[in-house]
Parts: structure tokens; C-alpha cells; sequence
């Protein structure tokens, strides 16, 4: 769902953190997550800050309507808030385009969310070599992404998403979220959404048929609404960044979230970007993130 952000490619070796800023790209597995048809190779790539640590880590989920992209779209965004002095953190996670020989979905909600969760636990099995700072860490992601960030904070205790196949047991909590243009209100996004695929695309990753109402598959959207879990999930910082000529999430889907968050006492922010689309400049985007997360972890 949303438009790439692009990002620089190139490949290494795995090292661990010894020296400054050491790129480690698309060569870490964090595990192998199942599905119908075998096993599937979940990756993560990762940058560390100069100096000793540990450091306040930022965990960047791509978009792409749950169907499509790939860390690729965070590469640079890694890159920039290590030089700011945070561990950065870009993730695949199991995508919604790949079918059965019936023509449906593979990996359905809420697989996207179980790998989060698990990529996650990996930070936690591995924050020595790494340098990260458990108590400190963050999710960002734009648009789908936005939306899976959104999820990993607010409904991180929820025990129905616990990706029970995942090698890795103890995880750190999410502190705060950044969402760069995120579904947040699910439900409003489908009703409201000015671009026809979007729905198409919700209603495949939700395994709906095509054509399906809110209305009539309430539990369904509910399940995986952010909005569902602001009064039952943990007390956390949020920041939205909304453009206001966004027409894949139109910026009024915003405030049924912000309604709900002020009803459940949650302190999220919106700051709405004038004439923008859906899309930020993956620089652009980790720079706010920063200057935001910075006095908040």
C-alpha cells in the first residue's frame, strides 16, 4: 500500500559490532516462519551506532499494502539514525500475494504480525552483540508497515498474535511507534480509501471474499484495528505523520484513532504534512522519527 521509499542496495558479510557503523545487509535470518508450502526465510538488516552502547533502537516495518516490498524501503533510514546514535532495524516479514494452487492467500493475518513479534525477540536474543538497549526500543513503519508498528505496540501483550513457531522466547517491549501515513483505523481506511485496489488488497490479506463489508465481517476487521487495542494495550507514545492529499489513507481516517487514543488516555500525536501524498523520503522520515523518539526513550 505504499509507495516505496527508495533506498540504497548493496550486500556484505555478516559481522557483529565491533567497529563503527559495520553494515550488516540482508543476510540475517531471524527465522523460518511456516506456511502451507515449507518453511519461509524471514531476513532483517541492521546498523549500529559508534561507542560502546548500548544504544535506543529503531525497528522500521515496509509497506506495501501487506502484499508487497521489502527492507530495501528502510535501508538508508538505518543508515541515518545510526548516525544519530540509534541501532537501526529494517524487516521482511510474510506478504499476502503468494497463493495456493486454489488461487488463495498463503500467508494471511496475522502472520505479518507474529513476525514482527518475532523479529522482536530476535533484538532480545541478540542485544549484546548489537549494542541494543532493551529498554529502549521502538517500531516505525509506513503506510502497511505504519499500520504492523501501530500493532506491535498496542497490542503487543495480546497472547491470540504470540508467533509460537518462532526460535526465540523472551522479547523486548515496544516503548513508543512512529507510523508514517499507517492504516491505524483499519475499518475507516476500507470505507474511505479513494484508490478501488486498496480494498482488493485488504480482503486478500484478510482472507475475505472480494467485495466484503465492514459491516459484515466486523470480528474480522476488528481483529487486526490498532484502534481495537488502544484501551487494552500498554500506555505508549505514538507519533502519526499524515499528508493531507493522501488518497490510499485519507487523512479523516486519522481521527477516529486520535478520538479513540484521547478516550483510552493514550498520548499519540498527529502532525499532518499539507499537501503531501503517501509517501516521505526515507531520510526525511527517519529524521522525524528521531527528533521525536529522541525525548520519549
Amino acid at each position: 500500500m505504499a509507495r516505496a521509499i527508495q533506498g540504497a542496495l548493496s550486500l556484505v558479510a555478516i559481522a557483529l559490532m565491533s567497529c563503527a557503523q559495520a553494515p550488516v545487509e540482508g543476510a540475517i535470518t531471524y527465522a523460518e516462519a511456516p506456511t502451507p508450502k515449507g518453511k519461509h526465510r524471514l531476513t532483517l538488516d541492521i546498523r549500529v551506532p559508534e561507542g560502546p552502547g548500548p544504544f535506543p533502537t529503531v525497528v522500521f516495518i515496509h509497506g506495501g499494502g501487506w502484499m508487497f516490498g521489502d527492507l530495501s524501503t528502510f535501508r538508508d533510514a538505518i543508515q541515518n539514525v545510526a548516525n544519530r546514535g540509534f541501532v537501526g532495524v529494517t524487516i521482511n516479514y510474510r506478504l499476502a500475494n503468494e497463493s495456493n494452487d486454489e488461487g488463495d492467500a498463503l500467508s494471511p493475518w496475522p502472520a505479518q504480525i507474529q513476525d514482527v513479534r518475532c523479529a522482536l525477540r530476535w533484538l532480545s536474543a541478540n542485544a549484546v552483540p548489537f549494542k541494543i538497549d532493551t529498554g529502549r526500543v521502538a517500531t516505525a513503519g509506513d503506510s502497511a508497515g505504519g499500520h504492523l508498528a501501530m500493532m506491535a505496540g498496542y497490542a503487543q501483550t495480546d497472547p491470540k498474535f504470540e508467533p509460537t513457531w518462532c526460535p526465540h522466547e523472551e522479547s523486548v517491549a515496544v516503548r513508543a511507534v512512529v507510523s508514517f501515513y499507517g492504516a491505524n483505523d483499519l475499518a475507516a481506511v476500507y470505507d474511505t480509501t479513494e484508490e478501488w485496489w486498496v480494498r482488493v488488497y485488504m480482503t486478500r490479506w484478510l482472507d475475505l471474499p472480494d467485495g466484503a463489508s465492514v459491516t459484515d465481517y466486523a470480528a474480522q476487521f476488528a481483529d487486526a484495528n490498532p484502534l481495537s487495542y488502544l484501551r487494552t494495550g500498554p500506555k505508549i507514545p505514538s507519533l502519526i505523520l499524515q499528508g493531507t492529499a493522501d488518497t490510499i489513507v485519507p487523512p479523516q481516517t486519522q481521527r477516529g484513532f486520535m478520538a479513540a487514543a484521547e478516550g483510552a488516555d493514550q498520548d499519540v500525536s498527529i502532525e499532518y504534512l499539507e499537501d503531501v501524498g503517501h509517501g516521505l523520503d526515507a531520510i526525511e522520515a527517519s529524521n522525524r522519527a528521531i527528533d521525536w523518539l529522541s525525548t520519549r526513550l
